[in-house]
C-alpha cells in the first residue's frame, strides 16, 4: 500500500508543479496533495479490473485502501501546510474557503 500511495501522489500530484509560478512553493505542494486525493476513480477502476480479470481481489483491496488513505491523509497534510504557512493576524480567523475573516466583537 505505501508504494501505491506514493505512486498516487507522484502521478496525480506532480502536475501541480505547473502552478508554481502562479501560487508559489507551499501552495503548489498543497495543490499537489489535494489533486492526489482520489477515491471514486480508484473504486471504479478496481471494479472494472476485477470484472476483466486483470486484478486480484487482494490488489483491488490494496488500491481501494490506498484511495481511502489518500482521502484521509492528503487533505489533512495540505491544511496543515496552509496553516503553518500563513499565520493569522490577531483578531481574525480562517473562513471555510481559507480566507481571513475579522472576528466580530
Amino acid at each position: 500500500m505505501p508504494v501505491f500511495l506514493v505512486a498516487l501522489l507522484v502521478i496525480r500530484g506532480v502536475p501541480a508543479v505547473l502552478y508554481r509560478p502562479l501560487v508559489g512553493g507551499r501552495r503548489t505542494i498543497v495543490a499537489g496533495l489535494l489533486q492526489a486525493t482520489s477515491l471514486p476513480f480508484i473504486v471504479a477502476a478496481s471494479q472494472i479490473g476485477l470484472e476483466l480479470g486483470v486484478l486480484t481481489k487482494a490488489t483491488s483491496a490494496a488500491l481501494i485502501a490506498t484511495g481511502l488513505l489518500s482521502v484521509l491523509i492528503f487533505p489533512l497534510g495540505a491544511l496543515s501546510i496552509l496553516r503553518c504557512a500563513e499565520p493569522l493576524p490577531a483578531g481574525s480567523q480562517p473562513s471555510a474557503m481559507g480566507h481571513q475573516v475579522q472576528a466580530e466583537s
